[in-house]
């Protein structure tokens, strides 16, 4: 049984590289995009439009979670198309319980495929992770134009 289970694992994960690939691109795709938003406001704000400021991280931060559900929705995808899950709502409710490593969506994928939002998970993090970088690089920068 053991040996069961760490084989469809092994199965399992050339369809989760390719799919952590996919969303490494977007991922990419979408920190490119805050920093052109970012070089882009923070010049046009002036050093006393503290408002202007604000609203360029709010920007930059929504810009990160549209970057976010697109990969939930890469994801989900997955499994509207691998018939894991009946729906697109149900596909997209599990991505995002296991993008968010949230879990207890209540939706189970089939026999094989079981375990496989664990992976979705493990990409998840390092995306999370590297818009947390992106956010502190860019937060780190106004601290040093600020003085």
């Amino acid at each position: 049984m053991v040996f069961d289970l760490h084989f469809r694992y092994v199965e399992q994960l050339p369809v989760a590289l390719l799919l952590t690939s996919v969303t490494v691109v977007i991922h990419g795709l979408g920190m490119n995009c805050v920093r052109h938003y970012f070089r882009r406001s923070w010049a046009s704000t002036t050093e006393h439009a503290r408002s202007g400021r604000m609203l360029t991280m709010v920007g930059m931060v929504a810009i990160m979670m549209v970057t976010h559900f697109a990969e939930v929705t890469i994801w989900g995808v997955f499994y509207v198309l691998g018939g894991m899950v009946p729906d697109t709502a149900s596909a997209i409710l599990f991505s995002l319980a296991s993008y968010t490593t949230l879990g207890g969506s209540g939706i189970t994928l089939p026999g094989q495929w079981q375990g496989f939002g664990g992976f979705e998970a493990m990409a998840a993090m390092l995306m999370f992770g590297w818009s947390t970088a992106m956010l502190a690089a860019l937060i780190l920068r106004v601290q040093g134009l600020d003085t």
